[in-house]
């Protein structure tokens, strides 16, 4: 599958917040069929002012709960997280 980029807030309802599990639920989604393939992933938050802990626990905390930490490392990259 190869390595992928995704726009958290055009995937998510081109909010400046993103607070729910159900907007993490999209990403993950997303992001699993490449990390299952071991591909990449880069996560743009561009446009992206604030997330909540629900919404980046429910990509990242359930992959790493799932299949441990190994499964994520040095496959996500964020960009544009700091604006």
């Amino acid at each position: 599958m190869g390595n992928i980029l995704i726009n958290v807030k055009n995937e998510t309802g081109g909010f400046e917040f993103i607070g729910s599990r159900g907007a993490g639920e999209i990403i993950r989604e997303k992001m699993k069929p490449v990390l299952d393939q071991n591909g990449e992933v880069t996560l743009d938050f561009v446009g992206v002012e604030q997330v909540t802990q629900s919404f980046v626990d429910e990509f990242f905390g359930i992959f790493i709960r799932a299949f441990g930490i190994e499964y994520i490392r040095g496959k996500v990259k964020l960009v544009n997280e700091n604006q």
